[in-house]
């Protein structure tokens, strides 16, 4: 996957995770779905079930935080396999993932996240749209830390 693909991958994760029990809940699920509707009927039907499946995990948490830092990884592994087996919607998903944030009340607009790299290994990090990308390429131990 593309360096901007991941990171709009990262974005649609943060994005709609931060949605998750809040006032904007409703739209940024209908929007999921929106992009998610190439997948057909049963995909659609799936998303939809997962979709409300984390937002009450999101609600009845305690740590509604954590649960959502629990949440990122897969659902920025469900966006980069639909826009593997379908490129042509990342305009679509950008175009979601600026909506959403933009609704999002302020509270859930600031996130913090560490991304770190290890081994050779390349990390991506963003937090949605007007975010600045960091990415960090780990090197080996002789190498030291490489950014």
């Amino acid at each position: 996957m593309t360096d901007p693909v991941s990171a709009l991958v990262m974005a649609g994760a943060t994005t709609i995770v931060a949605a998750m029990a809040t006032s904007v809940w409703e739209g940024a699920r209908g929007r999921v779905v929106e992009v998610f509707r190439r997948r057909g009927d049963d995909g659609v039907a799936a998303i939809e079930t997962q979709l409300d499946a984390d937002a009450r995990l999101v609600a009845e948490e305690e740590d509604t935080d954590g649960t959502r830092q629990d949440l990122l990884r897969p659902w920025a592994r469900r966006f980069a396999a639909l826009l593997r087996e379908h490129p042509e919607a990342t305009e679509e998903l950008r175009r979601a993932v600026e909506e959403v944030a933009a609704a999002l009340p302020r509270t859930g607009q600031h996130w913090t996240q560490n991304v770190t790299a290890h081994g050779g290994g390349t990390a991506f990090g963003a937090q949605g749209p007007g975010s600045s990308v960091h990415i960090h390429r780990g090197g080996t131990s002789e190498d030291g830390p490489q950014q």
